[in-house]
Parts: C-alpha cells; structure tokens; sequence
C-alpha cells in the first residue's frame, strides 16, 4: 500500500511538473512570436496578463469535468446565495449533466494532426507572396491615398444596387492629382476603386477635360494602375442604441470561419494560430462538435437560423416559389435590433454561402456587407489569390479591425469567412497562419469585452481518401472554439463554468445558436428548460447532458460522428441490389435534365461500413450481457455506401456517399435510404447549365 501511495505521489508530481513546463514553454514561444510579429508591448503585456488571470481557473474548472459531483459549483466552491449567477439560478451541474468523455454516451474520435492517415495528402508550401511592380506611383496604405507627381487618379466608391446580390455599380468619380488624407476626402463608403495613370495620356483635344479622358479610359479597360482598397470612417461613440443590462449581456461577437477545413487538419496546418488561440489565450475548443448537413450551407445556416435547410423558406435558385434570402430570420438580425454595429463578409464570390445555390439578398443584409468589393475587384486579381500587393485574406482582415476601430464604443457582430484558399486544395490554409495569427494579436484591445468564435465549416474529402473511414469522420468534425474574455469570468462565471464543462460533449451548430442568442436575450437563461422554441439546440451556457445522442441533438446518422463501425460480413448485404438502388435514385434526380445530364449507366461500390450509435451498442450490452460485435443485428440496421458512378460520356468518375437502412426478413432484403445522396468531388466542368442543386449529380454532356 505504501508502494502504491509512493507512485501516485510521484505520478502527481510528474503531472504537475509537465503542466508547469508547458505553461513556461507556452509563454517562451508567445513572447518570441509578439516580437518576430513586431506587436506592441502594451498589447503584448494585455495579453499575458489575461493568461495569467484566466488560467488558473480554467485548468481547474477542466481538471474537475472528469469528477462527477452532486453539487453545482463555481470553479471548486459550492455555488451558493449571491455567488449564483442572477440569470442562472441553480445549474444543475449534477451526475447526470458532468462527467468526463469517457462517461458519455456519443464518444467523438480523436486524431493527431500529424500521425494520421491522409498526412501524406498535405505538401509543405511557400509563403505567399504577391508581386508588386517595381514602382507604384499611387496606391492606399495606412488612410492615406498616394498619387505620384505627374499622375491622375479617377476615385470611385463601389456601391450595391438595391434588389441586386451579384451586380456592383460605381459613383460619379472624383478626380485626384495628388496625395491626400482620406479624413480630408470625408469618405463615407466601405469599398473604393482607384484608377491611375500618367498625366501625358490625359492629352487630348481642347473640349476634351482631363476627367472626361481620364473616365474614358477607366471605362474602357487602359489605366495604367488600378487599386481597391476598404475604408470604415470612424463614428461617434454611442451612435447606435445600447442594449439595456437586463436584456444583453455587455460583449461584442466576432465569428472568423476558414472553410473546408476539420478540426485535425487546422492544427495540422495552422498550428501557429491554433496554438495561439487555445495555449495562450487559452479557449474553449470543442472537440465533439459536429456537422448537421452538408458543405458550408449545412454549417452556416443551422448557426445562423437554429433550423436546417429542410425547415426554411424556399430560397434555392430557379425554384418554383423561391424568395430572397430576407425572408430567414438571420442572427445578425436579431444584433441589429439590440442596436449593434453588424458585418458579414466572405472572400469567394461565386460560391458564397448565400449565393451559390440560393437568391442572395434583395436589400444589403448588414451595416457592412462586403461581397460588392468582391465582385469589383475579382476581375483585377494580379495574381492567384492576390489583390494588388496584398493577399486576398488581408483585405478582409483589415476590413475587420477597421470595423472594430470604427464603433469604438458601440457594440458590435461580424461574421467572417475565409474559404477561397482551402476550396481545392487544403494545404494552401498555411498561407493564413501568420497573418491570422498577426490578426489575433493586434485584435487584443477589443479582446477585453468581446467574444471570439474561430471555426471551420466542414471536412474536405480528398478524391483519393473518399473510402477512409478516418477521413470520413474528420469531414463531420470541423473546428469550433470560443474565447470568453476576462470580464465574462468575472461576472458570469457560472455561465463560463458551464461552457466550458461541455469541451468535451457533443456539440453542433444549433447550440452555437441558441449560445450566441443569449447574448442578447438575457431573460432566456432564466428558462428552467434552456432551449428556446426551436427543433434542436440549447445554448452552451448550461451543462449538456452526457447521456445526450446525435438523434436528440438533431444530427442524422449519416452525419453523425460518434458511430461504431463495422466491416460487413460476405453475404451481409446483396451488392446487386444496392447498386440499383442507387443507379435508379441517381438518374430520377436528373432525369428532367436529359439535355445537360446523361443517365449514369455504372455504378462501383468502393466501400460499405455498417455504421451503429454508441447508446444502442451500450443498451445492447447492458441488456442482452454480452459483448456487441459485428454478427450482432439490431432491429434497425444502418450502412454507409461509398460509390462511384460513370456514363457513357466520361471516363472521370463522380464520387459519392449515401447512408441506407436494410430491413432483413426471412424471405427478402430490402433498402431504403435514410440520407441523401452526398457528393464527395467536385464536377470537373463548369460548363453544364443546370443548377447547382442538379451539377452535383449531373454527369455534363459537354465537358
């Protein structure tokens, strides 16, 4: 016995010893990253000082999640009387609602970012760099707009037409000989274009002006220098209606997105940033968050809505009955109405997240919208995913500061996603790891009041790993984590315990939701049931349940990560028949589309996992006694088919995956499907004209 206590002993201390050395390792590499990044010591000294306060109540708020307990607690002390958040009453931070990941019934898989099976799909890249000509003679840098001696440059504010997603039009142009402040100009829009050239190409006869000339040539394509650039003017503090303390908690909201990205592979390709946003600022990561559907649409609008596509207004492009996107009560919505500053911006025009399948917007749809920058300055790219000198993803990163900088006191929510790098190809996400990391840094004024969520949509499947089973599971398991600042633990810190007490659950889009509408609609905490009307969801500022399921949670088996999977047995299943059921499902989907699509004529299964809940093997268990294994059938019985299908037009195959339901009965087998159809690539040609609902299961006639 005295042995046994002599190892626990030293096996604490070991244990301590190690966090003591991580912590020291951590602040080592922050303070060496600040200089190399050349941030200022004030905001520098902000950022540790936030480390050291915040640390030592998170590390033990997450040692206690692995010890069930029968109390509520605020870090390890009963909560009791005033210590109890007024919005909160008792948590009911019990057996039932704690407890660590092994307790609970969906158990997520874990990957290491660097010793998994598709590490050898990722290439180590160069840094990004965008070519400059030799000598600009104008340009915008730092709020000032430099025209060289001897030029002229036309000015023009990039504005968006009413009832038009995907037009931009420019205002009357202001002509400019030299350089200039823009607090001089007074400049009252988001997005400028400037077009320069030298004053000898200005010669013309004498009833032409320079500015008409100058317009001329503008229009018709032959300045010599073009630049864009984004400009938020500064407003007067308090501008916008506060939000009373009894109904919004006092915090900014900011949602910066990378797409198609997993949790895995962010750390594996952003490791600077990652590092940064979880060891020094030390955020909540969610490692059991899950997708509910498909693609960015799947991720984005449950976050935004608390609903998926199925329960919204019809909004998809040339459907019968389709509306703008208005007509969905979007979260910034809600911000707007509690007099918030709001913003949205996304870095890939053509396939927005509201645009690529659906009607877009009629009316702007926040303050500050920044898609009509997009669409002018996507035909002036210098080079891939470059704008003028600058990185594309640096636009909209000073875009945010500057909106940030801009309402100085007023509160605000921005959302914004970065996904044209990763749209093809995910080792180009290395590109954004300095400058995110640079961003993160220099946003640690606005850190103090404001509530950080860094995230990725969804999962891309490479073409060559579409049979893993790892990758498959990675797909469904994007990033989210959440940064709570100081003040938030000062003030709610039964509302922080409880986010982070559920790090480990299972989490989806929709509690981002209802997590998020707490913020500005305080008297919902109060609820003793803490989801609000809709289908699925409850905010993370109370315990999840370890007992919670993907299907109580609203997330469909063919979603659902924290599944048991099964190689099938010969004979199990007919393959026959499963190859005509998808072949006929298949080709009814495009069968109005004859003209643009050919019927698939092939179809070749690739792999077939049988796929069971957790709670379901663990009732089995529990009832029955016995070990569940392969052989064991339930009274439902679920596969996970990955296929690919050719016509007789192409010899490239399209890759897809599709979750069924065998019923075996004595005399037959019969499937049904339970999901759609997903496709796992990417069409290889643009050139069909048929939806984007249709391209992604139509084999193009013309290639």
């Amino acid at each position: 016995m005295a042995n046994q206590r002599s190892f626990c002993c030293r096996t604490k201390i070991r244990f301590f010893l190690t966090l003591t050395l991580v912590a020291a390792a951590a602040l080592f590499l922050f303070n060496i990253a600040t200089q190399i990044l050349d941030i200022p010591p004030s905001r520098r000294d902000f950022i540790q000082r936030e480390y050291e306060d915040r640390g030592e109540i998170i590390r033990k708020w997450r040692k206690e999640k692995s010890q069930p307990r029968n109390k509520p607690v605020i870090g390890a002390v009963p909560c009791k009387g005033k210590k109890c958040n007024k919005f909160m009453g008792v948590l009911g931070l019990d057996k039932n609602s704690e407890g660590g990941a092994s307790a609970q019934h969906c158990r997520h898989p874990l990957f290491l970012p660097q010793n998994d099976s598709i590490s050898s799909y990722f290439s180590k890249r160069p840094p990004l760099k965008c070519k400059v000509p030799e000598e600009l003679q104008c340009g915008y840098s730092g709020g000032k707009i430099t025209v060289a001696a001897d030029w002229s440059c036309l000015l023009q504010a990039i504005n968006r037409p009413d009832s038009k997603d995907s037009v931009v039009e420019y205002t009357s142009p202001q002509l400019l000989t030299r350089s200039v402040d823009v607090q001089e100009l007074k400049l009252d829009k988001d997005f400028y274009r400037l077009s320069c050239v030298p004053n000898k190409h200005l010669v013309g006869t004498e009833s032409q002006k320079p500015l008409g000339k100058l317009e001329m040539m503008v229009a018709d394509g032959e300045t010599s220098e073009q630049h864009f650039f984004t400009h938020i003017s500064s407003y007067p503090d308090g501008e916008l209606d506060l939000c009373p303390s009894d109904k919004c908690l006092p915090y900014n909201v900011l949602i910066l997105g990378v797409g198609s990205l997993s949790q895995a592979s962010f750390r594996r390709l952003l490791p600077k940033t990652y590092d940064y946003f979880t060891n020094t600022l030390l955020s909540s990561q969610f490692t059991g968050y899950n997708v509910v559907g498909d693609g960015a649409t799947g991720a984005l609008l449950p976050l935004l809505t608390g609903l998926d596509e199925s329960h919204q207004v019809e909004a998809r492009i040339n459907k019968e009955h389709s509306h703008y996107m208005d007509r969905m009560e979007l979260l910034w919505n809600a911000y707007d109405r509690q007099g918030y500053a709001t913003l949205y911006a996304e870095d890939h025009p053509s396939s927005n997240t509201f645009n690529e399948r659906f009607q877009g917007f009629e009316r702007t749809p926040t303050a500050h919208y920044m898609r009509p920058f997009w669409l002018a300055a996507e035909s002036h790219l210098s080079q891939e995913f470059c704008l003028g000198e600058k990185p594309k993803h640096q636009y909209m990163l000073d875009y945010l500061l500057d909106f940030f900088s801009a309402y100085k006191k007023d509160r605000k929510f921005a959302i914004a996603m970065l996904k044209e790098l990763t749209q093809t190809d995910l080792s180009l996400a290395q590109h954004l790891d300095d400058d995110l990391l640079k961003f993160l840094m220099t946003m640690s004024p606005f850190l103090q009041n404001t509530l950080v969520i860094l995230m990725t949509d969804h999962g891309l499947i490479p073409d060559q790993t579409a049979t893993s089973w790892q990758v498959k599971v990675q797909a469904r398991m994007p990033l989210m984590s959440i940064y709570l600042p100081q003040s938030f633990f000062n003030d709610h810190s039964d509302l922080a315990h409880a986010l982070i007490s559920n790090e480990d659950k299972l989490v989806t889009p929709y509690d981002i939701h209802h997590t998020l509408k707490d913020i500005i609609d305080t008297p919902r905490l109060s609820f003793s049931d803490p989801r609000d009307k809709g289908k699925f969801g409850q905010s993370l500022f109370r315990p999840i349940p370890v007992d919670r399921t993907c299907e109580s949670a609203g997330v469909d088996i063919h979603w659902c990560a924290c599944h048991t999977r099964f190689e099938i047995g010969d004979g199990e299943i007919d393959r026959s028949k499963v190859k005509e059921k998808v072949l006929t499902k298949l080709n009814e989907m495009t069968s109005s589309h004859r003209d643009h699509c050919a019927a698939y004529t092939t179809i070749s299964l690739l792999s077939i996992y049988r796929v069971v809940p957790n709670e379901q093997i663990a009732e089995y268990e529990a009832l029955k006694n016995e070990k569940f294994t392969a052989e064991t059938k339930l009274d439902q019985n679920y596969y996970q088919v990955t296929f690919s299908a050719t016509s007789s037009v192409s010899d490239v195959s399209d890759l897809y995956e599709v979750t069924l339901e065998l019923k075996d009965t004595v005399f037959s087998q019969s499937y049904s499907m339970v999901s759609e159809i997903v496709r796992l690539n990417k069409p290889k040609t643009k050139s069909c004209s048929v939806d984007k609902d249709i391209i992604r299961y139509c084999s193009c006639l013309t290639l």
